[in-house]
């Protein structure tokens, strides 16, 4: 068995835990790689599971860069909010057994697909979990026409412009004004930045249906992708967004209910 052992160097203790983890796997004939994010290995053979000890972000990124592995990943929460985590740091100990014997269930996320046209040749393919997302650097008016499945449906004229995911609807999203949506659900949510235009609100459609943006004005405008990663736009550019092929899969070890957690997060972040 190998399992790939994801940590954030940006939280001191995961560094001490990790070190733990991997003696402890490692006692047991384990294989262990460790991604610490700054030297990421591109490509792992044969390996079972992740482990990702850190917060929301570390598993978003940890979601990106192994996507083409495309194995279970267990999150471990040692952030602030820790939507994605299906375990606290001190309850590993308690679980990893069942972790090991695969006794457990697998939560599949939606992820997006991103293509960036130019002059109708690709230049940049981009994957994510959360959202993507157009701005400008310095938070200047865009101009972004967008065309669902193929039809027209409008100008969007703001600040910038979010596609997010339902797992990516607690995020950014949420804090520009879109809906919370079940992540059991595979759609779309669109949520302008600061609109021009005060009837244009957050729209939800179904991830079967492509989108087409077209950026028709703005300077020095952008695309990222869950915040981390991020390439710039031209004028006349084309994005398309799609539902990847590849689905995130969330090892689930303890059952909870989405709404409650949201409740206890958002609150717990508040608190904390």
């Amino acid at each position: 068995m190998k399992i790939v052992l994801v940590n954030n160097n940006k939280i001191q203790r995961t560094l001490s835990m990790a070190e733990q983890i991997a003696a402890n796997l490692q006692s047991r004939g384990i294989i262990v790689e460790v991604d610490n994010g700054e030297n990421p290995v591109a490509s792992f053979a044969e390996v079972d599971s992740i482990i990702v000890l850190g917060g929301d972000g570390t598993i978003v990124r940890a979601a990106r860069q192994h996507l083409d592995i495309n194995v279970p990943i267990l999150g471990v929460n040692m952030g602030t909010v820790g939507f994605l985590s299906n375990l606290e740091a001190d309850e590993l100990d308690q679980y990893l057994d069942r972790f090991l014997q695969k006794d457990y269930h697998i939560d599949e996320r939606m992820m997006l697909e991103v293509e960036i046209l130019r002059d109708r040749q690709t230049v940049s393919r981009l994957y994510g979990l959360n959202e993507a997302c157009v701005q400008s650097h310095e938070a200047h008016l865009i101009d972004l026409d967008m065309r669902i499945a193929g039809e027209g449906y409008g100008n969007y004229r703001a600040d910038g412009l979010i596609i997010a995911t339902p797992t990516g609807s607690t995020g950014y999203s949420l804090s520009c004004g879109g809906p919370i949506v079940d992540p059991q659900l595979e759609s779309f949510i669109i949520t302008p930045i600061a609109s021009y235009l005060l009837a244009q609100r957050p729209l939800v459609i179904s991830a079967g249906k492509d989108l087409c943006l077209k950026l028709v004005n703005g300077t020095d405008t952008f695309i990222s992708m869950d915040g981390q990663v991020k390439v710039e736009l031209k004028k006349n550019d084309t994005i398309i967004i799609k539902r990847a092929g590849t689905k995130l899969k969330l090892v689930n070890l303890k059952p909870r209910d989405f709404f409650a957690t949201v409740d206890s997060r958002l609150k717990r972040n508040k608190d904390g």
